[in-house]
């Protein structure tokens, strides 16, 4: 009953209640409880982006970098500026973060600004840039401003200022007489250590909105490249770069030929020698017989350096520097000839005089040695007999006070009385048919797929045309052509098996008339051991005819006697062709890549050896072999009577025996004509330690004994850049590669493409024909040994391996850090 009654009392208050008041003020907080237990860990969540680097780490060798940027105001007519206007040059320097550099912040800011462009007429706009032109002024600023501490010829010009974002502006003078064309304004820039450099250019036109281009064409694409830049460095390299005033090489001043060279060399620039000059004397080299000498006539005082390129030998083929088109992009050279431009060739010429000193030898008349001037009219109305040699020179020329004659004589055409054209021209390019072998075809094969065995005959089948696809069929009746063949292999260590076959007395060659095809079968079938190494001992040498790839090397020679005034020349014609085949095994063809006709042709222009018989850079391999050797005693060279009449004669190492010169003791006893020790050999000679060539007659030259006995010293010949830049040589293959489908020798698939690996490779034999010293020499042997079998081991790999500490990569690299290329004396 209690129960009861009191749950009706709390119904009554319930109901009776009121409403509620107001909340009362929240009390004090209790005291925590305590900790529960630790949840489980979460999921790891997403990765962020990766933040920037920080613009100040520096990589080991890595500098902050230097970069120059130059713009030029735009004219009022937009085309050109014309006589009274100012153009405003706008220059940034900044380093790889984009802050920006004071000129005070540099050891080298300067401006520079030169033009037009045609050769005889780029001179410093002076005025353009109001600085001084006095070549004796006491800080050398003549002929530019530098930008730290200006100097100028007007000072009230206020020429520089300096906008609000730090860039420099460079207000030029008001245009006045300049002569029309296109102008280069250039900034030369350089850290205090000198390490980053930069000389940057832009153009402006002035009095004409008709744009020129230099002779060597757009920089970005111009012909010096082709020799001078070095791939793996990405620099260019001509006179500037060696080590010399800079620790490092002044490198950006050739950055960019020929723009960055006009600013200072022209005809009245920093320079007193103009690029003319200077690119004509060097690359004539060893063919000056005046270099340096002062022509007052056309502006030129004494160039002392000039001296310093006499071994210097133009790399064109065949006829060197006769070459013109080889730098020339355009015409100019034939069409604008001028005093200046041709006299820095032929620079025993004073026009102002009318002489040649010294005089120039034509050569001996075709009846024999000239007894009298008489005997010398062929060689036109200004020879004359040097009797003492019995040679017809010539002593004078009409004297010419400027350039306005000079294309009555030397026209450009046939026009004149010694057109450029025929006193330039390359007899080998114009006056040969151009001998190809079209539509080659290899037969004789007995295993499966075309594989060739051990004792089968490889038949050759080809086409001859000329240069328009003329067939050329007589091959067997023509005294002029022959023709030869060689088997050699595999591709990567030949060996000769066959040849050199001379096709028309060794073997068959037959011609059928219907299909204009020849067809040549050597006299012997492939044989099981391979032929010996030239000029070694055939009993030390036995090699199996292993499986492999194999390579056919066919060439047709045709001697063209060319009819010129006063004398017939003769020139060689070479037709080429190279097949590779599969040997022993039923596996896929793997040409020899090493090297690139292109590669070698880039300087070359048209690769020939031999007399020009041999054109095919990749086949040259087939005879100079692993073992391969220049000729040595007993070797026969000229007929004679006596042992003056041998060219070893003198120097005691050939004499004349029988009619003969026979060679006697070896000049250059053990010299390897291998392919690519004698190709390293050439192309670093004249930095070579000497060490192999020790005992030579004549020790530490570079010589090689070669057909007829004849003597080619190589000494003075080096690349005409860093020879470190080992990709100029050994170029990319391309194209798509596969396990199924392997590239050549010589080459790596690396990510579906064929990249050049042999550079890589180290190896004893190829190291040590550049560094060629008894250091390097003891090194590779020591690690070197001979195993169980008696066959030699290298060691190389263990420490010049691809990913090893002295890898040849490394060892070679020229980039990141820059490294100054070696002094090229």
């Amino acid at each position: 009953m209690r129960s009861l009654a009191a749950l009706l009392a709390a119904l009554t208050l319930v109901a009776c209640e009121g409403p509620s008041g107001p909340a009362g003020s929240t009390g004090p907080a209790g005291p925590a409880g305590p900790s529960g237990p630790a949840g489980d860990a979460g999921a790891t969540g997403s990765k962020g982006d990766p933040g920037a680097p920080g613009c100040d780490g520096l990589a080991p060798g890595q500098t902050l970098g230097l970069a120059v940027t130059v713009g030029v105001s735009a004219p009022a007519n937009g085309k050109f500026f014309a006589t009274g206007e100012r153009a405003t040059i706008t220059i940034a320097l900044g380093d790889r973060c984009g802050r920006t550099f004071a000129p005070g912040d540099l050891g080298t800011a300067s401006i520079y600004l030169s033009g037009p462009r045609a050769g005889s007429l780029t001179r410093t706009a002076s005025s353009l840039l109001n600085c001084v032109t006095d070549r004796s002024a006491a800080d050398h600023q003549h002929h530019f401003v530098n930008l730290i501490a200006p100097h100028w010829a007007d000072p009230t010009q206020a020429n520089l200022a300096t906008a609000k974002d730090g860039s420099l502006l460079y207000t030029l003078a008001p245009v006045t007489s300049e002569a029309p064309g296109t102008y280069t304004v250039g900034v030369w820039a350089k850290t205090r250590d000198d390490v980053d450099q930069q000389l940057t250019t832009a153009e402006l036109q002035i009095g004409t909105a008709t744009r020129e281009e230099y002779a060597s064409g757009a920089s970005a694409s111009s012909t010096c490249l082709s020799c001078h830049l070095g791939p793996m460095s990405g620099k260019s390299y001509e006179a500037h770069i060696a080590p010399g005033f800079s620790p490092v090489g002044n490198y950006a001043l050739d950055q960019t030929p020929i723009a960055n060279c006009k600013l200072c060399h022209n005809v009245d620039g920093y320079s007193p020698n103009p690029i003319v000059r200077k690119v004509h004397g060097a690359h004539r080299g060893k063919h000056l017989m005046a270099p340096g000498v002062a022509h007052p006539e056309y502006g030129l005082a004494a160039d002392t350096t000039l001296a310093a390129f006499t071994n210097v030998g133009f790399p064109s083929m065949p006829d060197a520097e006769k070459d013109c088109a080889k730098c020339h992009a355009d015409d100019r050279w034939k069409s604008a000839p001028s005093r200046l431009a041709c006299g820095t060739c032929h620079d025993n010429l004073f026009f102002d005089t009318g002489t040649l000193n010294p005089p120039r030898t034509l050569g001996t008349p075709a009846a024999g040695k000239c007894t009298s001037d008489g005997d010398c009219m062929l060689f036109g109305s200004l020879a004359v007999c040097d009797a003492p040699s019995g040679s017809c020179i010539r002593r004078a020329h009409p004297a010419q006070a400027d350039d306005s004659q000079c294309t009555t004589c030397h026209s450009a055409d046939t026009a004149g009385l010694v057109p450029i054209a025929s006193s330039h021209e390359i007899y080998t390019r114009t006056r040969v048919p151009g001998l190809q072998l079209a539509d080659v075809m290899l037969s004789g094969a007995t295993g499966a797929n075309g594989t060739f065995h051990v004792g089968d005959t490889p038949v050759f089948s080809f086409r001859l045309t000329d240069v328009n696809g003329a067939d050329i069929m007589d091959l067997k009746t023509n005294a002029a052509l022959s023709g030869t063949l060689i088997v050699s292999g595999p591709t990567d260590d030949r060996q000769r098996v066959l040849g050199p076959l001379t096709m028309k007395t060794s073997g068959t060659l037959t011609f059928d008339s219907g299909t204009h095809r020849y067809s040549y079968t050597p006299p012997t079938p492939i044989p099981a051991l391979a032929i010996a190494p030239y000029n070694s001992d055939p009993s030390k040498f036995s090699r199996a005819t292993t499986p492999g790839t194999y390579t056919l090397f066919a060439y047709i020679n045709e001697t063209v006697t060319v009819s010129t005034t006063p004398l017939s020349v003769t020139a060689r014609d070479a037709g080429s062709a190279t097949i590779d085949f599969k040997l022993g095994v039923d596996a896929p063809v793997r040409p020899r890549q090493v090297v690139s006709q292109g590669a070698c042709d880039s300087c070359h222009v048209a690769l020939q050896l031999h007399g020009g018989s041999r054109r095919v850079a990749t086949a040259c391999s087939t005879c100079h072999t692993r073992g391969a050797l220049d000729r040595g005693v007993g070797s026969k060279g000229n007929a004679c009577k006596v042992t003056a009449d041998c060219g070893g004669g003198a120097a005691g190492w050939e004499t004349c025996q029988s009619g003969t010169c026979v060679i006697v003791t070896d000049p250059t006893p053990a010299q390897a004509i291998y392919f690519p020790v004698l190709i390293h050999d050439i192309h670093y000679a004249r930095k070579r330690g000497g060490y192999a060539e020790r005992n030579n007659l004549v020790p530490g030259t570079l010589n090689v004994i070669g057909f007829n006995n004849g003597a080619n010293d190589f000494s003075e010949v080096l690349l005409p850049q860093d020879v470190r830049n080992c990709t100029k040589c050994h170029s990319d293959a391309g194209g798509t590669c596969s396990a199924s489908a392997p590239c050549g020798v010589g080459q790596a698939c690396v990510g579906g493409t064929c990249q050049n690996q042999s550079w890589i490779e180290p190896s004893s034999v190829v190291c040590l024909s550049c560094h060629d010293d008894a250091a390097a020499t003891g090194h590779a042997a020591l690690m070197t040994w001979t195993d169980a079998s008696g066959n030699l081991v290298e060691t190389c790999t263990v420490c010049h391996g691809q990913n090893d500490q002295f890898s040849v990569a490394k060892v070679h690299q020229l980039a990141d850090p820059y490294v100054p290329p070696y002094s090229r004396e």
